[in-house]
This record gives C-alpha cells, sequence and structure tokens, in this order.
C-alpha cells in the first residue's frame, strides 16, 4: 500500500469518528428500502436502509465494513441520500464522494462499493413507491 493511500482528509476523520447514521432502521414501520453491495477483495461491504415516505427517501442508515474511507464514505452517502434536493445517484457517485473526502485514487474501488449499495437502495426505494 502507498503512502498516500493510508492518509485521512480531516473530514474523512471527522466522519469514521463519528459515523452519523451508522446503525439499522430497527423497529422503524412504513415503506423501508435497502441496498447493499460488497467486494470482499477490496475489504469492503455497505448495506444502505432507508425510509421511504412521499416518494422520496426520509431517512438512511447504513452498515458498514472496511477501511476509514468507506465508512466515512457510507456516512456522507447516507446523508447525502436522505431527503436532500438533486439528482440522488450523482450524490453518491464514487467520484463525488471521492473529491468530498479527498481518497487517494488506489482507494477508487472501495468508493465504488458505496455507490453501487446506493443505487441499488434507490432502485428500491423506486420498487417501493
Amino acid at each position: 500500500m502507498t503512502p498516500s493511500a493510508t492518509r485521512y482528509s480531516v473530514r474523512v476523520l471527522e466522519l469514521f469518528r463519528a459515523l452519523p447514521g451508522a446503525g439499522a432502521l430497527n423497529g422503524i414501520s412504513g415503506d423501508i428500502a435497502t441496498g447493499e453491495s460488497m467486494a470482499l477483495d477490496r475489504n469492503a461491504w455497505v448495506r444502505f436502509e432507508a425510509r421511504v415516505a412521499g416518494g422520496r427517501i426520509v431517512e438512511c442508515r447504513f452498515l458498514a465494513w472496511g477501511c476509514p474511507h468507506v465508512l466515512a464514505a457510507a456516512a456522507l452517502a447516507a446523508g447525502w441520500l436522505a431527503g436532500e434536493a438533486g439528482e440522488p445517484a450523482a450524490r453518491c457517485a464514487a467520484a463525488s464522494l471521492a473529491r468530498e473526502l479527498d481518497v487517494p485514487a488506489e482507494k477508487m474501488g472501495r468508493l465504488l462499493v458505496v455507490e453501487d449499495a446506493g443505487r441499488a437502495l434507490l432502485a428500491d426505494a423506486a420498487r417501493v413507491q
């Protein structure tokens, strides 16, 4: 692993320490959507769970396994996916996450796992509308 692959931006460390949105939607009733992706060869697994109301995601949580970049990206994507304006798929795109978190190019494969889980969530959310 190169030195740049192990450095973490201030934003990554901030999200990794707090992990906003971490955990399952236990005890939540209503329309629930899920999206999951994994690449164990990249040491990454992400599952999003979201409550859908009125055709939009109003709450999004995540479970994840991986390095601090993966967990920070999942936390950021969960926040972006929950009820914000704009194009949801663009918000969870690996390129957007990498820019926001200053993730080195060597870690893009792991961010693609977050993106795939987000896209799967959006597809399932469209189903439950």
